[in-house]
């Protein structure tokens, strides 16, 4: 099965999911990441600690993410700056 069949698969129809909910959803999960990544900014570890190669990799793996959905958002016509109040640039 080509990849391209299996997307397919994986395609669903949204009845009651709408363009809105879409925008809101993207939103508060870029929200949530960045709470993560700040989360993990406050709890830096230095470079000679036993566990920094484990923060150090979830925090560079929280940024994939981030710029993931940060592209999703674009895809659906989002734009950064005035959706969310108070933030100009992202």
């Amino acid at each position: 099965m080509s990849e391209e069949q299996s997307n397919n698969d994986l395609h669903l129809e949204y009845r009651f999911v709408d363009h809105t909910f879409k925008m809101d959803y993207v939103l508060r999960r870029i929200e949530e990441l960045e709470r993560e990544h700040f989360g993990l900014m406050v709890d830096r570890l230095d470079e000679t600690h036993t566990q920094y190669e484990d923060w150090y990799s979830a925090v560079k793996e929280v940024m994939r993410e981030l710029d993931r959905v940060k592209y999703i958002y674009k895809q659906l016509g989002g734009t950064f700056g005035s959706e969310i109040p108070g933030i100009a640039n992202a």
